[in-house]
């Protein structure tokens, strides 16, 4: 292996290229944000209680 080994991430970690293709939209199209009340918060909050509702199903909440 060439080069530095990277041991802090504790700070930051990888993005799975998953995780990376569902927030993309939301990085670049859909970035309103989801706690505001204007148009372009709609979209990203229905994600947002989607995304938290993945989660809570995937460990039984």
């Amino acid at each position: 292996m060439d080069g530095p080994v990277y041991l802090d991430y504790n700070a930051t970690t990888p993005v799975d290229p998953q995780v990376t293709e569902a927030m993309l939209p939301y990085l670049t199209a859909w970035f309103g944000n989801p706690s505001s009340s204007h148009p372009y918060a709609d979209r990203p909050r229905r994600a947002l209680a989607d995304a938290r509702a993945q989660v809570a199903a995937l460990i039984g909440a």
